[in-house]
């Protein structure tokens, strides 16, 4: 399997890994809850807004852009989490875990 094939695999686990444990932890966030509510009157007030056809594509293109890109930002953000939680063990517990391959499975770093 080439690099791209594994890291691809990768991300795939990770989004549905991601998805529910993260969902668990936005659940119980009041903060988050409130945020998310406050988006929600805001997509109401936006699309109550006079806009030409034109005008409103332009603002839709920039608000899928940005959620694409949070996206994958929260994606790469947990792959992140998963390296520094492998180093920790790695340095708390030197004889079991091998950071090196880890970490180069995880990036796909050329072997």
């Amino acid at each position: 399997m080439c690099d791209k094939e594994f890291k691809e695999l990768v991300k795939i686990a990770v989004e549905k890994l991601k998805d529910e444990s993260v969902l668990k932890l936005l659940q119980a966030d009041a903060s988050y809850q409130k945020d998310s509510k406050d988006e929600g009157y805001a997509e109401d007030a936006f699309n109550q807004l006079d806009l030409t056809e034109e005008q409103r594509e332009v603002c839709q293109r920039l608000i899928d852009c940005r959620e694409k890109q949070d996206f994958e930002y929260g994606t790469h953000a947990y792959i992140a989490g998963l390296m520094d939680a492998f180093h920790i063990m790695a340095v708390l517990f030197p004889e079991k875990w091998d950071t090196e391959r880890i970490m180069k499975a995880l990036s796909c770093k050329s072997r």
